[in-house]
């Protein structure tokens, strides 16, 4: 049975759809992760566990919005362009983030927290097992 293969427009709707579903996965993982903090220890280590995956998670939303806003077939320059401005505004949201975190939240779990920022920014490695195009 052959298929026709996919264009390029279908291809990136598909890849727009994976990557914002791999993000719902994040978030639903970090909800997990904090309900369970908070029956089993406190709600401080709970809100600062999602606290760092939130930090972590909203900076790559930012990027994917960049990346796949309007859903057109752009060249390769335009792409390195939006990469690198999206790479940049990634970079100032999380400062921005951590900043506001650390001087307005309190108590904080810093171990905590830094979880939560680190597991979702290592769950990154897992992407090409669970986005297959």
């Amino acid at each position: 049975m052959h298929t026709k293969p996919l264009s390029a427009k279908e291809l990136l709707s598909i890849k727009k759809r994976s990557i914002f579903l791999f993000m719902l996965w994040q978030l639903v993982f970090a909800l997990i992760i904090a309900i369970v903090l908070f029956f089993t220890n406190d709600y401080v280590y709970a809100y600062s566990f999602l606290l760092g995956c939130t930090v972590s998670i909203v900076p790559s939303f930012y990027m994917a919005l960049r990346i796949f806003w309007g859903a057109k077939v752009r060249t390769a320059q335009q792409t390195v362009k939006l990469f690198y401005k999206g790479e940049a505004g990634k970079l100032i949201i999380a400062a921005l983030l951590l900043a506001l975190v650390f001087n307005f939240v309190q108590p904080l779990s810093a171990g905590l927290f830094f979880t939560g920022f680190g597991t979702v920014i290592l769950s990154h490695w897992l992407s090409p097992v669970i986005i297959k195009y």
